[in-house]
C-alpha cells in the first residue's frame, strides 16, 4: 500500500480508500471480510456518508468498528450536504441541502450514529453557488476548532469556487480546504451520472495540488467501464452509464488500456486506476469493490507504474 498526506492530519493516508456506497447490514459477512482484508493489506481510509445506500452504510461500518476496536488506527471520512436520499436509496436532488445548518445536522447525526467523537476528513458532497462560501467555511472551521473534524474540504466543486473559498479561509486564518473529492478518471465524461457531480481532468487536479489540496477521486475506475464490462459502443448498458461513458473517444481509451494491460501483465482496471494514482499528482482514489477478490485485484494497481509517455498514450495525446 502506498500512502500520502493530507494537511490537518497526523496520520498517514492510504492512497487507495475503501468506498462504502453499497454497504448494507444484509451483506455483513462479505463486508466484514472485505474490510478486514483491506486493513490487512495496509489500507486505513474508510470513505462513507450519512446517505450512502439510504443510510445503511454507516450502520454496518459502525458494527465493524465496534467489533474490531480499531477506530484510532483508521482515517474515517464522512460527508455533509448531500441532497435528500430516502430509505430506499432513491435520490431527491430537488431537495437541496447545501448550507451551514445542514453541515451541523449531518455531522452531529453521523457522529452519534457511528458512536465516534470525530471524523478525520469531512467534506461537502455538493455545492450551491447561491450559498456564500463564507457561510460554509465558517461552519466547517467552527466544527474543526471544536475537535469534531480534523481536516475538511469539498466534493464536486468547480475550481473557481474552491479558489474563492480558500482565499476567504486565508483571509480569516482558517485551516481551509485541504482535500477535494471530485471524480477523476481516465474516461472523458459527456454527461454526469448524478445531479451536481463534477468530473475533472489532470489540469484540475494540478491546480488543486498547487493550492495545497489533496484530491480524493471517486469513480476512478469508471464505474466498470475499464473492467471492461462493455466491449463496444453498441453494447447494452444502463442508460446513465451509456450517457456518461459511451463515446468513440472512451472506447479508444479502453482499447489502449487493454493493450497496455497485456504488456504489463495486469488487468485493464489496474491500468485505469494506476493512471489516477500516478505519482505526478497528490491523489488518492476511493474504490468500491464488492468482495475480497475485487479488492485484491484493485490493489494491484499500486504496483503498476506509468511513464509520461504511457500517460500521454492513454490520454490519446500520441
Amino acid at each position: 500500500m502506498e500512502y500520502c498526506t493530507v494537511k490537518g492530519l497526523d496520520k498517514k493516508v492510504a492512497r487507495i480508500a475503501l468506498g462504502t456506497g453499497w454497504f448494507s447490514p444484509e451483506d455483513k459477512e462479505v463486508i466484514f471480510e472485505l474490510m478486514d482484508e483491506y486493513v490487512a493489506q495496509g489500507g486505513n481510509v474508510i470513505d462513507t456518508g450519512r446517505f450512502y445506500n439510504g443510510g445503511k452504510a454507516e450502520t454496518v461500518i459502525t458494527e465493524w468498528l465496534k467489533e474490531r476496536g480499531n477506530r484510532e488506527s483508521l482515517v474515517l471520512v464522512n460527508k455533509a450536504c448531500h441532497h435528500y436520499v430516502d430509505e430506499n436509496n432513491v435520490h431527491h436532488p430537488e431537495k437541496n441541502r447545501v448550507g451551514e445548518e445542514f453541515i451541523t445536522e449531518d455531522l452531529e447525526y453521523s457522529l452519534s450514529n457511528m458512536g465516534v467523537d470525530s471524523f478525520d476528513i469531512y467534506v461537502l458532497h455538493r455545492d450551491n453557488v447561491d450559498v456564500p462560501v463564507s457561510e460554509l467555511m465558517d461552519r466547517l472551521e467552527l466544527h474543526h476548532k471544536e475537535g469534531k473534524i480534523a481536516a475538511y474540504g469539498v466534493s464536486n466543486w468547480t475550481i473557481e469556487r474552491i479558489e474563492e473559498a480558500n482565499a476567504y479561509c486565508k483571509e480569516k486564518g482558517y485551516q481551509g480546504i485541504t482535500v477535494n473529492s471530485p471524480s477523476y478518471t481516465l474516461a472523458t465524461i459527456q454527461k454526469p451520472r448524478w445531479v451536481g457531480t463534477v468530473y475533472v481532468d489532470s489540469d484540475y487536479v494540478k491546480k488543486n495540488n498547487e493550492e495545497g489540496i489533496t484530491v480524493m477521486s471517486w469513480g476512478a475506475q469508471g464505474a466498470g467501464f475499464f473492467v471492461p464490462l462493455w466491449k463496444s459502443i453498441d453494447a447494452e448498458a444502463p442508460q446513465d452509464i451509456k450517457d456518461a461513458f459511451f463515446t468513440e473517444e472512451n472506447f479508444e481509451k479502453l482499447a489502449r488500456v487493454e493493450a497496455m494491460a497485456k504488456t504489463k501483465e495486469a488487468e485493464p482496471i489496474n491500468i485505469a486506476l494506476a493512471y489516477v494514482l500516478n505519482e505526478r499528482f497528490d491523489v488518492l482514489a476511493s474504490i468500491g469493490p464488492r468482495n475480497k477478490k475485487e479488492l485484491l485485484s484493485s490493489l494491484h494497481a499500486s504496483r503498476v507504474h506509468l511513464s509520461e509517455e504511457e500517460l500521454a498514450y492513454l490520454e490519446l495525446k500520441k
